[in-house]
């Protein structure tokens, strides 16, 4: 069997195998690159590419746009809210500034998005120490959403 390049292809790209990516250009599309292939990454799954999409990536015509963001940089890696306990989420507004404010976990989907985005803390003082880089995430993701 021949051997499988992805691996180096993913880094000529400057990706990872695995990191979900968005291609520029390309409406609502992200993508991964993983040992089977290019994979379309939807809310429904994953459906391997078969189109030219990714031949327009190598062939410069259309470009990778990373995501600026891992949450493992301020996750907490062991504590997880219960059904009922308290826990503090950093709220980053329009204009940069940013303020503290808490909740009690009930599993909605805004609590399991803010756990998912690593902005669920025990504590006001963990949350206020993770603040200045949890609104600079939520600002640089903005930019990416005005430009297109």
């Amino acid at each position: 069997m021949a051997k499988n390049h992805m691996a180096e292809v993913a880094k000529m790209l400057g990706v990872e195998l695995g990191e979900a990516f968005e291609i520029k250009g390309q409406d609502n599309g992200k993508y991964m690159l993983t040992e089977k292939g290019v994979i379309y990454v939807s809310d429904g799954g994953y459906t391997l590419v078969y189109d030219n999409t990714f031949i327009r990536v190598l062939t410069g015509k259309a470009k990778i746009v990373r995501r600026p963001w891992r949450p493992e940089k301020w996750r907490p890696k062991k504590w997880r809210p219960k059904k009922g306990q308290e826990y503090w989420s950093v709220l980053s507004h329009k204009d940069g500034s940013w303020c503290i404010d808490n909740y009690d976990y009930d599993s909605y989907m805004a609590d399991i998005n803010r756990i998912l985005l690593g902005n669920c803390f025990p504590t006001r003082e963990a949350a206020e120490a993770a603040a200045p880089e949890i609104a600079k995430f939520y600002n640089d993701v903005r930019k990416m959403g005005e430009e297109g």
